[in-house]
């Protein structure tokens, strides 16, 4: 029987500062790593994680390296994001971060499937006529370089978590552990972290597991959201809460002006 600890009151934080702190919770001290583009909670994650626990925590962007911005933007190719940073780098200088390998990366995907493969190309049709098409990706060697990537999306419905991507842009677990390993492939995703839940990966399967609800949402209405068979726990926890030190130094440092919250 699946069980929760029950919340008794309501949150008052939103599911993106709950997504920004349990991630900013799994970085550490002396780590290299970056996100993309449209990567207002990883970036919130990583800044929160330098003023907490990890001062040596280097951020390596789109085009820059430690940015210090004085709020958060939906997107990291407004320069008004960095407020300032230590360096500016070149589209080389960007795709040599895969090449050396970073420490972590985050992804987000139009599509994810229980293996934690991501699509970013296209929905329907083929590459070459899609039924509707998506961003793709720039540099999908992270993926497969970084030491681990955590998957992180705003929004959990069936239609975002399928049981089989139309195309992979970056892979998760492919298949499975055979067709994982027959691929040469090291590392994979660490954790699916969305406005509902924490997922992981079970290590015998390499398929998607609910690792924490987040509070007020009941694991019922996480696999309702979900269209494929999400591994479930006899016990699920929930996800712990930001502590009042997160949400004052994600809200007056890093976020004041409130972009997760609106």
């Amino acid at each position: 029987m699946m069980t929760t600890r029950s919340a008794d009151h309501a949150p008052d934080y939103s599911p993106a500062e709950m997504q920004a702190v349990f991630l900013s919770r799994d970085l550490t001290d002396g780590e290299l790593g970056a996100a993309g583009a449209s990567a207002a909670i990883p970036m919130a994650a990583m800044l929160l994680a330098r003023l907490r626990h990890a001062p040596n925590l280097s951020i390596a962007g789109e085009m820059f390296v430690n940015p210090y911005p004085k709020q958060l933007w939906s997107s990291m190719l407004d320069d008004r994001a960095l407020g300032a940073c230590e360096a500016a780098e070149t589209f080389l200088e960007l795709f040599a971060h895969s090449h050396r390998g970073l420490d972590f990366f985050f992804h987000n995907g139009m599509q994810i499937d229980q293996y934690g493969n991501i699509n970013l190309h296209h929905i329907g049709g083929t590459i070459d006529a899609p039924v509707m098409r998506g961003p793709g990706a720039a540099n999908i060697s992270y993926a497969v370089t970084s030491r681990r990537f955590y998957i992180c999306t705003t929004v959990h419905t069936k239609r975002t978590f399928v049981p089989k991507v139309d195309f992979i842009t970056s892979p998760g677990y492919l298949q499975g552990p055979e067709s994982y390993h027959a691929a040469g492939l090291q590392y994979g995703p660490k954790y699916c972290v969305t406005p509902l839940a924490v997922m992981d990966f079970d290590p015998e399967t390499f398929r998607m597991r609910l690792k924490s609800v987040h509070e007020g949402i009941s694991v019922d209405h996480v696999i309702a959201q979900t269209d494929f068979e999400l591994l479930v726990p006899e016990h699920v926890e929930i996800t712990d809460p930001p502590a009042p030190n997160e949400l004052q130094l994600l809200r007056d440092v890093v976020d004041p002006k409130g972009l997760l919250r609106s």
